[in-house]
Parts: C-alpha cells; sequence; structure tokens
C-alpha cells in the first residue's frame, strides 16, 4: 500500500525509517471526499503528510527548515488505526489551534521500522520556501498556510545522500 511519511532531513540519514503515524488513501478519505480519482486521494493524503512533516519540524531543532514526505510502499499488515493519544501532532487543529480533534481520515500507524528498499520517492520542499518555512516553524499561522499551497519537489531514492547534504546546508 502507498504510504506518505512525514519526516525531517534528519530523516534522510537513518538507516530505516522509524514507526510513526503516516497518510494514505483510505476508506475514511473516500467516505469523506467522496468517489474522487485515486490520484486526487493521494494528493490529500500526501498534502496531509507534508502538514504534518512541518510540524515535526518543531520538535526536531536539528533539521533542516525543509518538509520531507517520504513516498513508500507497505505491506498492510505493517499499517494500523492509530491511536490519538499516540500521536498528538497529527491530530487537526481547531480554529484556536487546539490539537483535541480526531485524527485525519488519511492516518494511520506504521507500526515497524521501514527499510530505505520500500520508498518510491522522496519529496521536499526548494529553497524558495525556506523563509515562510522558517516563520511557520516559529509559530506563524500565515507563513504555515503559505507554505502548505507550495509544491514539493521530486527526488529519486538513488539522490537521498545528495538530498540530506543539500537540506543540510541550508
Amino acid at each position: 500500500m502507498r504510504i506518505f511519511i512525514p519526516a525531517t532531513s534528519s530523516d534522510l540519514s537513518a538507516e530505516a525509517i522509524a514507526p510513526r503515524i503516516v497518510h494514505m488513501l483510505t476508506p475514511e478519505l473516500e467516505r469523506v471526499i467522496g468517489t474522487e480519482e485515486p490520484e486526487y486521494l493521494e494528493a490529500i493524503a500526501m498534502n496531509a503528510a507534508a502538514d504534518d512533516s512541518l510540524r515535526l519540524l518543531s520538535l526536531d531543532e536539528s533539521a533542516a527548515s525543509c518538509r520531507v514526505v517520504i513516498a513508500a510502499d507497505a505491506p498492510a499488515a505493517e499499517l494500523s488505526m492509530p491511536l490519538q493519544a499516540a500521536a498528538p501532532s497529527q491530530h487537526t487543529p481547531s480554529e484556536h489551534g487546539d490539537e483535541d480533534e480526531e485524527l485525519l481520515p488519511t492516518a494511520r500507524s506504521l507500526r515497524v521500522p521501514l527499510d530505505w528498499g520500500a520508498v518510491e520517492s522522496i519529496h521536499a520542499d526548494g529553497e524558495e520556501a525556506l523563509a515562510d518555512i522558517t516563520l511557520a516553524r516559529g509559530g506563524d499561522d500565515d507563513a504555515f498556510e503559505r507554505v502548505a499551497e507550495e509544491d514539493l519537489m521530486w527526488y529519486d531514492l538513488a539522490e537521498r545522500g545528495l538530498l540530506a547534504r543539500e537540506l543540510d546546508r541550508r
């Protein structure tokens, strides 16, 4: 199953991708959105992972100011419904920024480390997004909204090491 993994630049140097909340096309998403094309629903899941990547940056001060999403294929047996208490940053914030609402319909829990061989592609922000990401990382809601409108650049898995070094220089 195709999953979209919210990550930071720090994750690119890891031996494997650690378990965490991921996003994917789910039956819940199909019910909420309706009978849209699978590509459209996957784009929603990818955008949810990109938003969560930005939230992860506030927890990882050593990471470059750049959203990272890893697209991979994982067996269904390695995924489960997440527990809300296990991932408070994965909630849909209310208008006041509270994170007491339910998880997004795209959310699943990756229960085991994922080998890099399962990765199809890596997606990351270009340098032009750096200023807004830095502001959003500091809590600027307007910057967060601007960043959410930006598309991520596509990288092949073979470019992982190069991308990690490039992001570390930012």
